[in-house]
């Protein structure tokens, strides 16, 4: 049976038999996503994956020819079904094994330094001068942390993670250092239905999520000389992002961004981009993040009404807010925009006093790019950096408590981790738009007065550009700039006379139901 099978003559009615026949073994038929981390899910042509696991090494097998049980995989293209080509199908789920598995493949074995046996289905290591300068940026952080008194602190932030994370964090901080050398060299990969990762992996907040979910934790990344450090180790892992390094996550395994599950939730023919050459003609990660958007006049138009607003992106809501102070001490608790703060300028600032605030936040697997809302002279741009990793006081708490004392299993709490981790660092948003690196424009537009708008990087590298400068002149839909890298959110403001003289009344949000845009759609008409 096992010859028969080896050699494609075998029958799906014999299906049962060729498992039976591997129990006999001591190998079972694997759960292809918990214990085969979703390889590669089924292949319709065969009957079976041929995936099975190993417990007592666990080993994940393909198996080709009987003398092909060794818990290893034959990288032959003759396998016998589920080649190391096949892409991941079952877009429904997105189980993870473990939180190792939530990072990328191969993560815990290059953290525990592991044998890994399978190398051709981990994602590639960047080029040795890429892993050293990461290594050095990380090695920079340990010194300036061991040898003062950011060492006690380290240790609180440590001692205080919440028990329902400490297996999903790295433990003390002479083992983060050892974490952050290896994922600083990972490049987002896709995460298929993993909510609060929005179907971008990233790996840098993963690792630092369970410090974050603290006080200690969050006063740690806040302090100057440790964003000075970190702000270094991102950089390098932007240099990555922007290298031919960064194309391992091109492919069609479960991480892939060229996976079924990937292609079909990123519509990719919107864009411009190759589908026929590798990695769609992309020549980094970054350029696929910023990736354009085909004929934009014709795929995006502009409505053109003098007094419409349009949105500067493609945007969902997150929060908005009239009668706005030029300053108050509740953008610390993230309950209330102060602009002072925000716009890091006074002048500009009392631009916005007493008008109205809409922020909402771009998807991490759509477009990332900024249009002006509407026609005028850019009287003011402005990048001013931030913290790194920053988290408010109240969300620096939130979703500590995953299981509620319960007893559950490790899947439903890796699942509840999965849904709710991030939520603190998501929902932190409008605290960040006060200290993260932002972008900051004042359009000024003859019909609706000065226009602010702040663009906030978000996670990872907390990136943002600037393609227009003080004094241009810009169209309503002309690009200002994109994110790179990572998460995003944007906001655009108002001044009080904009919004008394609206006929829409003082809630001016109210008028559209509607809370998700995109680029040059209407928000808003100001109209008197």
């Amino acid at each position: 049976l096992l010859d028969q099978f080896a050699t494609g003559s075998s029958s799906c009615a014999r299906k049962g038999r060729w498992v039976d026949a591997l129990a006999l073994l001591g190998s079972h038929k694997a759960s292809t996503w918990e214990k085969c981390g979703n390889i590669c899910y089924k292949e319709k042509k065969k009957c079976t994956t041929g995936w099975t696991w190993n417990p007592s090494n666990e080993h994940c097998t393909l198996f080709n020819t009987i003398r092909g049980v060794t818990g290893r995989i034959d990288p032959s293209p003759n396998l016998l079904s589920g080649g190391i080509s096949c892409p991941v199908e079952d877009c429904a789920k997105g189980q993870f094994s473990n939180w190792w598995s939530v990072v990328s493949p191969c993560f815990k074995k290059r953290v525990l330094k592991e044998e890994i046996y399978n190398p051709w289905l981990c994602e590639a290591e960047p080029n040795n001068a890429m892993k050293e300068r990461t290594n050095q940026a990380v090695e920079a952080l340990a010194d300036a942390v061991l040898n003062s008194e950011l060492k006690n602190l380290a240790d609180e932030m440590h001692n205080d993670v919440p028990d329902d994370y400490k297996e999903y964090c790295p433990g003390d901080f002479a083992s983060l250092i050892v974490y952050l050398k290896v994922v600083a060299t990972i490049t987002p990969p896709f995460t298929n239905d993993a909510p609060g990762f929005n179907y971008l992996g990233v790996p840098l907040t993963t690792v630092l999520l369970c410090y974050l979910h603290t006080q200690k934790g969050r006063i740690f990344f806040a302090n100057n000389t440790v964003n000075t450090h970190m702000r270094n180790i991102v950089n390098a892992y932007g240099d990555l992002l922007q290298s031919k390094d960064s194309l391992t996550v091109f492919n069609e395994f479960q991480y892939g961004w060229q996976s079924k599950c990937a292609k079909n939730l990123l519509d990719m023919d919107q864009f411009n981009y190759n589908p026929n050459e590798p990695a769609w003609g992309f020549d980094s990660f970054n350029a696929f993040f910023t990736r354009s958007i085909h004929d934009i006049k014709k795929n995006r138009p502009c409505d053109a009404g003098p007094y419409v607003l349009t949105s500067f992106g493609d945007v969902t809501e997150f929060y908005n807010q009239t009668d706005v102070e030029f300053e108050t001490p509740l953008w610390a608790k993230n309950e209330s925009y102060s602009l002072k703060q925000m716009f890091n300028d006074d002048e500009q600032a009392k631009k916005f006093e007493g008008g109205a605030i809409l922020q909402a936040y771009f998807s991490a697997h759509k477009y990332h790019r900024y249009h002006a809302p509407a026609n005028g002279m850019i009287q003011y741009a402005e990048k001013v950096p931030g913290i790194i990793y920053a988290i408010d006081e109240i969300n620096a708490g939130v979703a500590d408590n995953l299981t509620n004392g319960k007893n559950i299993s490790e899947q439903h709490k890796l699942n509840l981790w999965l849904e709710n981790g991030q939520m603190g660092v998501i929902e932190t948003e409008l605290y960040l738009a006060h200290v993260a690196t932002r972008c900051i424009f004042v359009i000024n537009n003859n019909e609706l007065g000065p226009i602010g708008l702040v663009f906030i990087g978000m996670t990872e590298i907390s990136s943002c550009t600037m393609i227009k400068k003080a004094g241009d002149y810009v169209e309503k839909g002309e690009e200002l700039g994109q994110f790179q890298f990572g998460g995003s959110s944007g906001l655009v403001a108002l001044s009080k006379t904009t919004v008394d003289n609206a006929s829409t009344g003082p809630n001016i949000w109210s008028q559209n139901e509607k809370r998700t845009w995109k680029v040059c759609e209407k928000i808003v008409d100001l109209s008197p």
